[in-house]
């Protein structure tokens, strides 16, 4: 413990200022080796939800999913079925900005929700590394060529945004991409189907699909039809834990590309599909303007959205509490228009830290951004996650910084700190769900 508290330290005050440039202006890629190598050390303990009532500070009283009995209502239903037949799925998509990223916070709720509810696959991916950035350590992609990439953040940029906020491009006839997943604690994620989310059309390169023994298992064809513009998926034969995505060249006098905006990875079992759509310094409003994310998004069929965003709007100063309140309307707006039936559930911003000529200081904005969030989850009926006042209110960053579970910066969280974070939101979604089952129980009885 006292070897990955050091590690910890050194890799947070190394890779900060590239967390906080989320924004990208400043971004380093010596951070994004320093993340690939450390990462897995990092994160490969797991947090037991005694382990953190020491912490007199986080306001585990306070733990619900608020405003929960009606909005979630049928998400609930659905996942009481699941419980009892042990049949079917439930999809779930957290989207998010840093935070979310890293996928320690998300796949700490995946990994929790798919032990009680079943394990219907990893999920949403992109191919992180192949766009210079960090990728969770449950899975890893490497390429050996050089790829354009674009994140949503950057929206004067030529690249169209999809499903993953990321999107990763070449020309290059040799280019290919290994992907490897990794199971997980009491997980398995081989995968039976795999879909590709990718630009479609004869100026798109065909794309051998190959197993570890290099043997071909699969063939996509961007000029197949397929039911959705943007989606080529294929089925394998045996579980799967690695494969090689390679350009196939059918005629060397044409000019083709390779365009991928996520890969989606699932088995045949019932349970649960937990989907991560993360993205560093991203806010609500640029989801809101990427191209594609829409009309990719509604592939996935998510029963319940998970929002947590709100920290990067309210850090650089000059926050504007109506305008951010109009980017949330939009994006949930947005996505209702292509998924009418789905169940949002808000998460609020975290306390956090700003810079300032006397060194860091408390973030009054982080409250306002907060506030904002819970208003229109209440105008609108959703449900919604306090992590803010969770974690014990205003300043109290100072606290999970002397206890070690957030970094440096006092914004981003340390690896525990986020498994923290994935467990309380668990724990808070299980108190809801369990209230609702004691209800229909009690009815059917």
């Amino acid at each position: 413990m006292i070897l990955i508290r050091i590690i910890n330290t050194v890799y947070f005050i190394f890779f900060e200022k590239a967390l906080l440039s989320c924004n990208g202006k400043r971004f380093i890629l010596a951070c994004f080796f320093i993340f690939i190598f450390i990462q897995p050390a990092l994160f490969a303990q797991t947090v037991d939800s005694n382990s953190y009532k020491l912490f007199k500070f986080i306001r585990t009283d306070l733990n619900k999913i608020q405003n929960d009995s009606s909005s979630l209502s049928f998400l609930y239903e659905k996942l009481y079925q699941l419980e009892k037949t042990k049949q079917g799925r439930v999809n779930i998509v957290h989207m998010g900005d840093s935070h979310i990223q890293a996928d320690i916070f998300s796949g700490a709720v995946r990994q929790k929700m798919q032990l009680k509810f079943g394990n219907a696959g990893r999920g949403l991916i992109f191919p992180y590394r192949v766009a210079k950035s960090n990728e969770p350590s449950s899975y890893k992609t490497v390429t050996n060529v050089v790829w354009d990439s674009k994140r949503n953040v950057f929206h004067e940029k030529p690249l169209p945004i999809g499903v993953s906020g990321f999107t990763v491009e070449t020309s290059d006839s040799v280019a290919e991409i290994n992907l490897t997943v990794k199971d997980q604690p009491k997980l398995g994620y081989a995968f039976t189907k795999f879909t590709l989310f990718h630009e479609r059309g004869p100026n798109n390169y065909e794309i051998t699909v190959c197993d570890d023994l290099n043997c071909e298992i699969g063939l996509i064809r961007p000029i197949d039809k397929s039911p959705h513009p943007f989606v080529s998926e294929l089925k394998f034969d045996k579980p799967m834990k690695q494969i090689y995505l390679r350009n196939k060249v059918s005629d060397s006098t044409l000019h083709h590309t390779t365009r991928i905006y996520g890969m989606l990875l699932e088995n045949d079992s019932a349970g649960v599909l937990y989907n991560m759509i993360g993205v560093n310094g991203a806010e609500y409003r640029h989801y809101n303007m990427s191209k594609y994310f829409l009309q990719q998004f509604a592939y996935l069929n998510a029963d319940l959205v998970i929002v947590s965003m709100g920290t990067n709007e309210a850090f650089y100063g000059g926050f504007d509490k109506e305008l951010f309140y109009r980017n949330i309307d939009s994006l949930i707006a947005n996505i209702k228009s292509v998924d009418p039936n789905v169940s949002v559930l808000l998460t609020t911003p975290a306390d956090s830290f700003k810079k300032s000529r006397k060194g860091r200081i408390k973030n009054p904005d982080m409250k306002l951004a907060k506030e904002a969030v819970i208003k229109y989850a209440l105008d609108h009926n959703l449900a919604y996650w306090d992590l803010y006042e969770v974690m014990g209110g205003y300043g109290s960053m100072a606290k999970w910084y002397t206890a070690k579970l957030s970094a440096k910066d006092r914004v981003h969280f340390s690896g525990k700190g986020y498994q923290i974070q994935g467990d309380l939101l668990y724990q808070a979604f299980l108190k809801g769900y369990e209230g609702y089952k004691r209800k229909k129980d009690t009815v059917g009885k």
